[in-house]
């Protein structure tokens, strides 16, 4: 036993070796913006790559939500408890956390603003403050009136167990038309939606109550999804299950009580919250049960700056697809939901950012 414990020890110790002298010995203040999967993420990582590591995180929720849980929240799979944790627990213990909002960034002073402890400037920034849904952009709707009239949106975390309680109540009723929508806009993982749609369509079958509900999809866009191979097949299962799809609708008001939303369907996607009137036509629809997306963006400090690529709708940062490296502020690293990157906005793909984006960080530290 003595032999076998000190053969472990000796692995442990050289393991640990084998760090102290793979760790890079370059200096620099690191501002982390974003305590969310990436954010989080980014700060193991360098912590981990870094000898003399001066990294802070900039997060003003003392929860950390695992936002792809709130889908298997409205399906019953999960709690609400079970998809949060406390955002202390979850920074690398060597980390310093600011509890705090950021208001505005000034990426040519090196510097940015906070809402209660003001100034702070850094050498290097990673911007990871994930998307904003603007709820606004939808007109009848609000993040604080969601579950009336039978509105939902799985997006928020409150919502996902308002949703879930009323995809069991559709049991109850006789019949039923039930809604599904998707946005013009890039959003937080684009599978879900039609996600919540095929759990409701599955719970009811379970049920035997499946016939008595005709389900509609609208599609903002000319396909369901990309790429194709997903798609088409995607598309089948949708006719298997008897899923309507209307493409080129986008939903643009609700009336909660008379429970009527209202679309503007187009002759072709439009990415632009602004829809010129002689466009298309509007068309109303009557519903039992509705689930809409809402429009997402950077936050309104990244997008009222000049990291902000203001060409492309939603200003996204602007970065390297490569890289991820800003295409201006070379000590400008930003990934995951805010990053202009052709990727999907999604946990999935920050696992694979995060680990080339450190490197590359800790490269430019070196001067390389």
């Amino acid at each position: 036993m003595k032999i076998g414990i000190m053969g472990i020890a000796g692995a442990l110790i050289l393991e640990r070796t084998y760090d102290y002298l793979s760790e890079s010995k370059a200096k620099a203040k690191i501002v982390i913006v974003g305590g969310g999967a990436a954010g989080i993420t980014m700060s193991a990582y360098l912590s981990d790559m870094l000898r003399y590591d001066d990294i802070t995180i900039i997060e003003p929720n003392n929860t950390h939500y695992y936002q792809p849980g709130y889908t298997l929240i409205s399906a019953d799979v999960f709690k609400p408890e079970d998809v949060t944790k406390k955002t202390a627990d979850l920074i690398p213990k060597n980390v310093k956390w600011i509890n705090d909002s950021v208001i505005e960034l000034n990426p040519d002073q090196n510097g940015l603003i906070t809402a209660k402890n003001g100034k702070i400037s850094y050498d290097y920034l990673v911007l990871v403050p994930g998307c904003q849904m603007n709820f606004n952009l939808i007109e009848g709707i609000s993040r604080s009136n969601l579950g009336e009239g039978n509105v939902h949106c799985i997006y928020d975390f409150k919502g996902a167990s308002i949703c879930r309680d009323a995809i069991r109540n559709l049991s109850g009723r006789k019949e039923g038309r039930l809604i599904f929508t998707d946005s013009y806009t890039k959003i937080k993982c684009g599978g879900a939606p039609k996600k919540v749609c095929l759990i409701t369509e599955d719970y009811l079958r379970i049920k035997n109550k499946r016939n008595n509900f005709g389900i509609t999809y609208f599609e903002n866009k000319s396909e369901l999804m990309k790429p194709k191979v997903y798609g088409d097949r995607l598309i089948e299962i949708f006719k298997e299950r008897d899923i309507a799809v209307n493409y080129r609708h986008r939903l643009i008001s609700v009336d909660t009580s008379a429970k009527r939303a209202v679309f503007h369907r187009l002759p072709e996607p439009l990415s632009s919250p602004d829809l010129p009137d002689n466009i298309g036509e509007k068309l109303t629809f009557d519903f039992d049960f509705l689930h809409f997306v809402p429009p997402m963006s950077v936050p309104d400090f990244v997008k009222n700056s000049s990291v902000s690529d203001q060409s492309v709708q939603g200003g996204w940062v602007n970065v390297d697809k490569g890289t991820m490296v800003h295409s201006i502020y070379k000590n400008i690293i930003s990934l995951g939901d805010v990053a202009g990157l052709p990727t999907s906005k999604t946990g999935a793909a920050i696992r694979m950012q995060a680990p080339i984006a450190a490197a590359n960080l800790v490269s430019l530290m070196e001067g390389k």
